[in-house]
């Protein structure tokens, strides 16, 4: 079942009651409101939900089939707009995520997209071994930049004495999904690191194709 989800100027359409592929079924109100959270940036723990001029109550275990939606409902969202934004070790995550983390992806892409080439053969034989041991610099060179990043994240002070337990679990769940994400690299830059390897022995003739 669909439902419309408008929070300030934003909607957003949200599956619930359903067997969703690739992720966790939305099935009961704490569900329903940790997506809202996640997809427009809002705190869980102040945010209102208002459906049919009600607002929704009841525990987070409460199942949404006890609240009579009908496909294609509205939700509006009130209330705890930017509140994880504002945090400042919420605030140091997304900076450093912007700042690096994207670029990081980059490099891989960047990586991928040579490796690809290389193994076309378009190039001379010569010309090929040469490229190849500069791409393997560079895809080492890789996993040194993402591992220094790891570093990083894990030094930085996300939480302080004064910072609420909600939101401090926030901010550890963030680190951890951006953690995750470089993880996730280092382990495809890893397979493409060994897949240059495997077509630099071809090119030396240690083994054929």
């Amino acid at each position: 079942m669909k439902i419309t989800v408008s929070c300030s100027s934003v909607q957003t359409i949200v599956d619930i009651l359903d067997e969703a592929e690739g992720e966790e079924s939305i099935m009961t109100l704490g569900q329903l409101r940790e997506r809202i959270a996640s997809d427009n940036d809002v705190d869980v723990e102040t945010m209102k939900l208002l459906h049919r001029g009600k607002f929704l109550q009841g525990e987070a275990d409460v199942s949404l089939s006890t609240m009579n939606f009908k496909e294609n409902d509205k939700i509006i969202v009130m209330g705890g707009k930017n509140a994880m934004a504002d945090d400042a070790g919420f605030k140091m995550l997304m900076q450093y995520e912007k700042h690096n983390l994207s670029n990081l992806q980059k490099t891989y892409d960047v990586n991928l997209h040579d490796v690809a080439d290389l193994e076309r053969g378009f190039l001379e034989k010569p010309k090929q071994v040469e490229m190849g041991k500069k791409l393997e610099k560079k895809v080492k060179f890789f996993n040194e930049e993402a591992e220094r990043h790891l570093e990083t994240l894990d030094g930085m002070n996300i939480i302080t004495d004064a910072t609420p337990e909600n939101q401090a679990k926030r901010n550890r769940e963030k680190r951890k999904t951006l953690v995750n994400g470089i993880q996730t690299l280092l382990n495809q830059n890893d397979a493409l690191l060994r897949r240059l390897e495997q077509y630099q022995k071809i090119l030396n003739g240690e083994i054929l194709e």
